[in-house]
């Protein structure tokens, strides 16, 4: 969503953007990652399954390989997701600046302070794609350190012992190419995602200015409560959205690569899909619902949060 600093019409400059996106993205890590690998490992587990659901699977995590169990992989996320999110917001800021100058040029008119709802959702999916290059390697690294221990034999040493090993082992089987295992699947995730994602953040933002008496460019009066709510409200909506086509993302990129002949053709989208309906039914794709929707809450509240906050930080007079 784009803010227009106090007193001015133009947006804020990319950097602190990009910057404030770091912000977020670190908190929403921080917050949500003991969630992710609860998901990884539900959506990543063969038949018959280990875990019976959310709460089983992080109690026997916390069993078997203690606390620090839920937050294997963070690696990756923690330098991954604070880039990916400044990518992702920088990105969603330039979209937007794109398709307003189309409009106000197409329109002949004046750059409005508060953008229509269909342009927000349609510059989250152009910045959902936009980072998919980007999201691609850091979340085949993280399942593949989340779920190793699933593909190791009881007793046998595992695959990996850490982010910068995983890479390297991946390029070293299979080429830079094998970084980007199930990119077109996290394009497909990431488009509608990011389209619900700032759709609803901003739906519910201006629902709060409004029930306030708030004009536009007056978001900086929104309380941290609001700005939570918000940022909530938009991670559900997303998580709603992408889930089925995350299931499919995490099937593909779960896969025991270094096994697999160097070279070998990755399954597809449409085969992973297939599948899973003929495994589990379509109730398959909504595996990890609940460890999700736990996380999806307070991981972008948080974002948001941070996100505004920082913003404010490098705007203020």
């Amino acid at each position: 969503p784009e803010e227009a600093p106090r007193g001015e019409g133009a947006p804020p400059s990319g950097w602190k953007r990009f910057v404030a996106g770091t912000v977020g993205g670190v908190c929403q890590v921080l917050v949500g990652h003991p969630f992710q690998t609860v998901k990884a490992r539900l959506q990543a587990q063969g038949d018959p399954p280990k875990y019976k659901g959310g709460l089983h699977c992080m109690r026997v995590t916390m069993r078997e390989e203690g606390f620090g169990g839920l937050y294997k992989g963070i690696g990756p996320p923690m330098a991954g997701v604070g880039t990916l999110s400044a990518v992702l917001f920088y990105a969603n800021g330039a979209a937007l600046q794109l398709l307003t100058s189309v409009a106000t040029v197409a329109d002949n008119a004046e750059v409005e302070q508060e953008p229509p709802l269909k342009r927000v959702a349609a510059a989250g999916f152009m910045a959902g794609v936009a980072q998919a290059v980007v999201c691609t390697p850091v979340e085949l690294v993280m399942i593949q350190l989340q779920t190793q221990h699933m593909l190791t034999a009881a007793g046998g040493a595992q695959q990996f012992s850490g982010p910068v090993d995983c890479a390297k082992k991946l390029v070293s089987h299979g080429g830079v190419g094998a970084l980007f295992r199930g990119y077109w699947a996290t394009v497909l995730r990431d488009g509608p995602n990011y389209f619900s994602y700032f759709l609803g953040y901003e739906t519910a933002k201006r629902a709060f200015m409004r029930a306030r008496g708030l004009k536009p460019g007056q978001e900086h009066e929104l309380q941290a409560w609001e700005l939570l709510s918000s940022g909530g409200f938009a991670g559900i909506c997303a998580q709603l959205t992408q889930l089925p086509m995350d299931v499919v993302k995490t099937r593909i990129q779960s896969e025991n690569i270094l096994k697999q002949a160097a070279g070998a053709a990755q399954p597809t989208v449409l085969q992973v899909a297939k599948d899973l309906v003929r495994a589990n039914g379509i109730g398959g794709f909504y595996k990890g619902l609940g460890p999700v929707l736990a996380r999806a809450f307070p991981a972008n509240a948080v974002t948001f949060f941070g996100f505004e906050a920082t913003m404010r930080f490098l705007t203020a007079d």
